[in-house]
C-alpha cells in the first residue's frame, strides 16, 4: 500500500481521521463474485499492467463473503491471489496488499516476505488480546498523489493475530509489528464490522 510500506505508513502526529464517519458499503466485485477477472491474466494479456485497485478509505466492503465456507474457497485461490499481490507489489513498490485491491472478496492481507521473496496470505486475521502502544499513522493509496487521499489513523504499533495461512491452509498465531501490524488493521477497517463478527 505505498511506494514501500515504510514510506506509505509514515508515523506522523496531527489530525486523526474519524473512523466512525459512515461510508458506503460496496461489493468488492461486480456481481458479488469471489474473484474478479483480470484482462492482464487472459491469453495475450501479459503485456498489460496488473489491475490493482487500491483502497482509498472512501468505502467499506460488504460482509457477504465473510463466512467459513468462503474462507476455505479463498484458501483454494491462494496461487492466483498471491501472484496478483506480487504483481501489485512489483508495480507499486508496496509490501502490503489487501484482498479487495486484487479483486478477492474474502478478507485477507498479503505481506511481502523478504526471506522467501514471496507473499504471505493471512486470511481473516483475528486480533488477539495484546497491550500495545498506539501511534498516529498517515496512510495513502500507493497509486495516489500522496496528498489528496491521505488519512491519519490511530493504530496499534503491535498486534497479535490468529489467521488461516493461504499457502499451508493451517491456522497460525503470530505477533506483528509496525508496517505488518498496520496492514492487518487496515484490512479490518476496509470491511464492515459485521464481517468480523461472523469470522472472529
Amino acid at each position: 500500500m505505498g511506494a514501500k510500506a515504510a514510506s506509505l505508513l509514515t508515523l506522523l502526529g496531527g489530525g486523526v481521521w474519524l473512523l466512525d464517519e459512515p461510508k458506503p458499503v460496496v461489493y468488492v466485485n461486480e456481481g458479488n463474485h469471489l474473484l474478479s477477472a483480470w484482462p492482464s491474466e487472459a491469453i495475450g494479456g501479459g503485456a498489460l499492467s496488473p489491475e490493482c485497485t487500491f483502497w482509498n478509505q472512501s468505502v467499506v466492503f460488504s460482509s457477504e463473503m465473510c463466512s467459513l465456507f468462503v474462507v476455505n474457497r479463498a484458501a483454494a485461490a491462494y496461487q492466483v491471489a498471491a501472484t496478483r499481490a506480487m504483481r501489485c507489489t512489483a508495480a507499486f513498490g508496496t509490501e502490503c496488499v489487501l484482498s479487495p485491491e486484487i479483486g478477492l472478496a474474502m478478507p485477507a492481507a498479503f505481506l511481502y516476505d523478504y526471506s522467501t521473496s514471496s507473499m504471505r496470505m493471512l486470511i481473516a486475521p483475528k486480533l488477539m488480546p495484546l497491550e500495545s502502544e498506539q501511534t498516529h499513522v498517515r496512510v495513502s493509496p500507493p497509486d495516489s498523489d500522496g496528498i489528496t487521499q491521505t488519512r491519519t489513523l490511530i493504530l496499534n504499533q503491535t498486534v497479535a493475530v490468529e489467521y488461516l495461512d493461504g499457502q499451508t491452509k493451517s491456522l497460525h498465531q503470530r505477533r506483528l509489528e509496525a508496517d505488518e501490524a498496520f496492514c492487518v488493521q487496515l484490512l479490518r477497517l476496509a470491511f464492515e464490522s459485521t464481517c468480523w463478527q461472523s469470522l472472529d
